[in-house]
């Protein structure tokens, strides 16, 4: 991974059109790279988690926000953009990864100017905010959406799906019929988007894979991501960026005073399968600073035999490979 300062981030997207899309945590991708691109330093929690306000760093607010009536439901809306004289990032929110809304997205890219690169995730609010045969739905969502994508955009653009971030819930903040389930609908839906991506010759990014080991730099809600792991988020894309371009990357130390605790850690579960946790040589090899964390694919609440025969193999091998590194 290079290691990318505001200088290097500059230069890279030069005269560059860059896209993001997705929820909230891609709206974190947004503001960390729109931070780069102006200093060195990290975005605060603060501005983190902050939505739909009229400016943040120098960008502005095109539409929804706070310039319609602010909500948390599906028809929520927020477009920002940063601009200057060589560089353009703009930020979409997605409730849905397709939808008669992205369809409008998408002409706004056939009206021109064509992205120079498109970065999109969405999962979370579709498996959590429609009652409608979620995972089904999403997966026939997944194949809308990359066909379109790959009819609208130019052959150029580079497209790059990232896969979902793990993903813990407190207790009692989601339905109970569904606690056990989504977790594994996340994963289930994390390796279609990756195969069905793949299928349709687009770039995929497993940031579920590079974020496995740094649970405790997730935010105390165990869904969002403090601005350490979107720093560490924003250095994995450059790169790739970089080396899909052609352009040699950067190396060396991270730049002065771009350094930060993390927050308190998030307290996890105790481990639901203890025989299988992999030995101590491998959890020393969780990427530096980090330690095992168990249970992270959060089956915690159920009993490994309780699991149907999928779903089980799916936890065991999960687990397994989970510090395989």
């Amino acid at each position: 991974m290079g290691h990318f300062r505001s200088a290097d981030v500059r230069q890279l997207l030069h005269n560059k059109f860059v896209v993001v899309l997705g929820d909230s945590i891609q709206r974190s991708v947004y503001k960390d790279l729109v931070k780069l691109l102006r200093d060195d330093k990290f975005v605060s929690e603060a501005q983190l988690k902050r939505k739909g306000e009229m400016s943040f760093e120098n960008d502005a607010l095109v539409e929804g926000g706070s310039l319609n009536e602010m909500h948390n439901g599906t028809t929520y809306r927020e477009v920002r953009q940063y601009r200057t004289g060589h560089h353009l990032v703009r930020f979409y929110f997605l409730t849905r990864v397709y939808s008669t809304y992205l369809e409008s997205v998408l002409s706004d890219f056939q009206r021109g100017p064509q992205p120079d690169v498109v970065m999109v995730n969405s999962c979370v609010w579709d498996l959590m905010r429609y009652d409608d045969h979620h995972l089904e739905v999403y997966k026939t969502n997944l194949d809308n959406l990359f066909q379109r994508l790959k009819e609208v955009l130019s052959p150029q653009c580079l497209i790059i799906w990232n896969m979902t971030m793990p993903v813990g819930f407190r207790d009692n903040e989601i339905p109970e019929n569904t606690v056990h389930n989504l977790r594994m609908d996340i994963a289930e839906g994390n390796f279609f988007s990756a195969t069905l991506a793949d299928f349709h010759k687009l770039d995929v990014l497993d940031m579920h894979y590079h974020f496995r080991c740094n649970l405790r730099l997730r935010c105390r809600d165990a869904v969002h991501w403090n601005p350490v792991a979107h720093r560490k988020y924003s250095q994995i894309l450059l790169t790739h960026i970089a080396r899909a371009w052609g352009v040699e990357m950067p190396k060396g130390k991270m730049p002065e005073g771009s350094t930060a605790e993390p927050p308190v850690s998030v307290a996890l579960k105790t481990d639901p399968c203890p025989k299988l946790r992999p030995p101590i040589q491998k959890r020393e090899r969780c990427g530096q600073g980090a330690a095992y964390m168990p249970g992270y694919t959060s089956f915690d609440g159920i009993s490994i035999n309780a699991m149907s025969g999928e779903y089980r193999h799916l936890h065991l091998c999960v687990i397994i490979q989970s510090c395989d590194v």
